[in-house]
């Protein structure tokens, strides 16, 4: 029995690869702006991104035949999106739309007035909305978390939800460009050396007679890893995008091999433990760390010797060969000597860190004094750290000090819960919240619940932390309607730009003559947007809008006017 499912299983995976599907868009030529497995913030990248020109409006079709699974309309993450359901196992996805079809459009518009919301997350029935290949289910637009216009595109094996590389079923992709092999980092582990110092060492990678190198050969003692800072570049495009897979290879033995051909939503914030976090952090680069940390649950690693770390115990020159490869084939190889040194296992004076305390990141952690506790569960870290806290002087508008909770470069994986003692005047406890202040100093919301004198939490990263108030109410502002306006039957929409430059806004409610409206919202322009239905009745009318932001503050926007 277990066989014939085994037999099953492999038949449908093979069906979803030798499956060839077109450009979901009526384009030319099709360019991508982002691939599968590229690193993002806080996550891998499960789709492609499909150019369109730099407009909104571009016709979607559905790369085959099946039926509207899920639709979600949202302000944030993947804006408007679609997802339809196909017999070989598989589920496209479409996001950042700009609207429906109208086929889906009447059955989502149903589902925002009976919720009165604009942000709904609906399962159609099985078969409810049929879908044939190469019907328009969309306009391409910029909705959501985007950051200009195109299309996001996804398949994903439906019985799990996984993400599979779309360039694996067949796209034609023009591609004959290796990947782009930038800076190699050397990671000195325990009581390691590089040319005699603990410190890691950063190399500029060359590139000469289609051959990467870099300018000296290192002499390393110790337990050393490796990190490369790569990006490939496809034809017509200049965007850095993603590579599929990396190669370590060391005298001739491979010993670490990373492939993004599929992804899990359940393991992919793990990007936090592949990539360098402090990097990243500190200068904006991401590098692929090239050895796996104790708390990492990706499932990329196709080979993984002594979890990537390298440690000669000789005094030898040795061959390493880093191989990078994008998904068409096209291949770029770093070359590259060591001469090791053994390490000598004399007494040495180890300079000991100051730190407050060790945490273990297979344990919960707690910490806590007069002014702070923190809880953390058990594999909230990817690693053991030595845990610093310092308490700071409070700062103006704050009502409390300013505590130092570790370093922002660390990062983390669980939220944890963080309660800060303050001293808060009665009228205003409803106001407050915990803040995170940025290196700009400016105060990032984060929220919280008073419990007697402190004020708990749920964070997601290190960094510093205090207790601020918030009575500003949000910025309301009509852009196309004014109180005594008459609306002009040009006019197919009213907009209104809303603002909260404290906690942010919570929600909003729009009314014309006492009923809701639907208003679409992109936060990236603060834009509110109500379009006119071509039978909405002349005459005169009285539109509200009534906007919160996450501390209860509201403001009022009244403006009577006729069409």
């Amino acid at each position: 029995m277990k066989k014939i499912i085994l037999i099953l299983q492999i038949a449908i995976i093979t069906n979803m690869y030798s499956q060839e599907y077109s450009c979901p868009l009526n384009i030319q030529k099709c360019l991508l702006s982002g691939t599968f497995g590229e690193l993002r913030s806080n996550h891998f990248h499960t789709g492609i991104d499909i150019k369109t020109g730099g407009v909104e409006g571009k016709e979607v079709y559905s790369i085959d035949d099946g039926y509207v699974s899920r639709i979600k309309v949202s302000a944030w993450g993947y804006g408007k999106a679609i997802y339809i359901n196909h017999l070989n196992g598989t589920t496209s996805v479409y996001a950042h739309l700009k609207e429906f079809s109208d086929k889906i459009d009447s059955i989502v518009k149903k589902e925002h007035y009976k919720k009165e919301s604009f942000e709904i997350n609906l399962y159609p029935e099985k078969n409810k909305i049929p879908i044939s290949k190469d019907e328009v289910i969309a306009l391409s637009g910029n909705s959501g978390s985007s950051g200009g216009p195109h299309l996001h595109f996804e398949i994903r094996e439906t019985s799990t939800s996984k993400p599979i590389n779309p360039l694996s079923t067949g796209f034609n992709i023009e591609d004959n460009i290796s990947p782009i092999l930038k800076k190699l980092k050397i990671y000195t582990l325990g009581k390691s050396s590089i040319n005699k110092s603990k410190e890691n060492k950063i190399y500029n990678i060359k590139k000469e007679r289609n051959i990467h190198t870099i300018d000296e050969k290192p002499l390393i003692t110790g337990k050393f890893a490796l990190g490369i800072y790569t990006y490939d570049q496809l034809n017509g495009a200049q965007n850095k995008n993603g590579i599929y897979s990396i190669k370590i290879i060391v005298d001739s033995m491979i010993i670490y091999f990373f492939k993004a051909e599929e992804l899990d939503f359940n393991t992919n914030r793990y990007i936090n433990a592949h990539i360098d976090y402090q990097e990243k952090k500190e200068n904006n680069i991401k590098y692929h760390k090239c050895y796996k940390l104790s708390n990492n649950k990706l499932q990329n690693y196709v080979t993984l010797i002594n979890n990537g770390i390298i440690n000669f115990q000789d005094d030898n020159l040795h061959l390493i060969q880093i191989e990078v490869s994008d998904i068409t084939g096209n291949k770029s190889t770093l070359e590259f000597h060591v001469q090791s040194k053994r390490l000598e296992e004399k007494e040495e004076k180890e300079e000991k860190e100051e730190y407050t305390k060790q945490f273990l990141f297979n344990k919960a952690n707690i910490f806590k004094n007069n002014d702070l506790s923190l809880h953390m569960e058990k594999n909230t870290l990817y690693e053991n750290l030595n845990f610093i806290y310092d308490r700071k002087d409070s700062i103006d508008d704050s009502f409390s000090a300013l505590h130092k909770v570790h370093y922002n470069i660390t990062p983390v994986h669980k939220k944890y819960v963080l309660s800060i003692k303050g001293s808060v005047p009665e009228s205003l406890r409803k106001k407050t919240y915990i803040a995170r202040k940025d290196k700009t100093g400016k105060f990032l919301y984060i929220g919280g619940v008073w419990k007697n004198e402190y004020l708990r939490a749920k964070v997601r990263e290190f960094g510093d932390f205090c207790i601020i108030a918030d009575t500003i109410k949000p910025e309301v502002k009509g852009l196309n309607i004014y109180p005594g306006k008459i609306l002009e039957t040009s006019q197919k929409s009213i907009k209104c730009i809303i603002k909260d430059k404290e906690s942010g806004i919570k929600k909003y409610r729009g009314e014309i003559n006492g009923r809701w409206i639907l208003m679409d919202y992109d936060p990236k322009k603060n834009l509110l947007r109500f379009d006119i239905p071509k039978s909405f009745p002349k005459g005169n009318h009285n539109f509200i809008l009534k906007v919160e932001d996450k501390l209860g503050n509201i403001t009022s926007y009244i403006a009577d006017f006729t069409l």
